[in-house]
């Protein structure tokens, strides 16, 4: 276990977010790779040994059977070892994806932060904190993969939990951050944990008496179109979503929807705000920028008439409902 937890230790003290094991260990810290450099005499069995540290804590003897597999573990609750955050004194929390390169067992590891940031620790736009507070409708936060969107859409769940009285549902594969109820009450169903996947997670969801549903990947149409759905019938539902931009995001669920005959009139009714963000470099930490999309009646009629490509320049003249592009405060 030790040599996983030094490990995991080096990776924080470098301020790195990813580990890659497979033949030699890399670390990724502002975006970009580097070759970690061990201590160990046999650098070929201590790589050895982490694989089989990880295989315990995943409960597995192998991966050969398997393609690809995510979990979410937090180390120190394996072991009497404490490992804490420097700072923060926050116990370290893994997402492990294991698979298989020529037959090779390998694993990805992304370091998740256990503390939940608030909307002002990450700079982000004031006009955040009043969607999270919004009754209904659908908020897409959007980005590339590792631009933070799970972290966004976690603090907008604390913002709300802290400043309203309501029962909170999210479905998340897996499971990255433990919320503490404090007004708000927080339920969270983690996919082929307690739910087979997002579809059947959503059929069930309403039943659940929820005000706030969030969605922890919306990768399928079906999942789509209930997210709209159940924001349509009263419902704030907040769910991450793979766009470049807004213009991106809108084209990409038309696309999904296509034969959906009233996708334009239901995505235009219900949608509440894209927000799209991308990490830069910024005193030797990743910060986040935003483009915003806040939805008023000239949005909702592009949206209708399918002019799509003016969003752009309705978010250049929409400072006055918090819109902005990237870049841009």
């Amino acid at each position: 276990m030790n040599s996983l937890y030094g490990l995991l230790q080096e990776a924080i003290k470098y301020n790195a977010t990813d580990i890659h094991i497979n033949s030699k260990i890399y670390l990724r810290i502002n975006k970009q790779l580097f070759a970690y450099q061990t201590n160990h005499a046999s650098e070929a069995n201590y790589i050895e040994s982490l694989k089989n540290t990880l295989c315990a804590l995943l409960h597995r003897e192998s991966y050969y059977n398997e393609v690809s597999e995510t979990f979410s573990i937090c180390p120190h609750e394996t072991d009497s070892a404490s490992i804490t955050q420097q700072k923060t004194s926050s116990p370290i929390k893994c997402r492990v994806t294991a698979f298989l390169q020529n037959n090779n067992l390998c694993f990805a590891l992304r370091l998740l932060r256990t503390k939940i940031p608030s909307l002002e620790e990450l700079h982000a736009p004031k006009v955040l904190h009043n969607l999270a507070l919004q009754e209904s409708g659908l908020i897409l936060v959007c980005g590339a993969t590792s631009s933070g969107k799970s972290t966004t859409i976690a603090a907008m769940i604390e913002h709300i939990n802290t400043y309203t009285r309501k029962h909170i549902l999210t479905l998340e594969d897996p499971i990255e951050y433990n919320y503490t109820n404090a007004l708000s009450c927080i339920t969270q169903r983690e996919i082929k944990t307690d739910s087979k996947d997002f579809h059947t997670a959503l059929l069930s969801s309403l039943r659940q008496d929820p005000d706030v549903i969030v969605i922890g990947e919306i990768l399928e149409k079906e999942v789509l179109k209930q997210a709209i759905n159940h924001a349509l019938s009263g419902h704030l539902v907040i769910a991450s979503f793979h766009a470049r931009n807004a213009v991106h995001a809108v084209s990409r669920i038309l696309g999904m929807c296509q034969n959906e005959g009233n996708i334009h009139a239901n995505l235009a009714d219900s949608l509440q705000s894209i927000i799209t963000q991308k990490l830069y470099e910024k005193e030797q930490k990743l910060q986040a920028d935003y483009q915003v999309l806040v939805t008023n009646p000239a949005v909702q009629t592009l949206i209708k008439e399918n002019q799509i490509q003016q969003l752009d320049s309705q978010i250049s003249m929409g400072k006055e409902f918090g819109m902005q592009h990237f870049m841009q405060k």
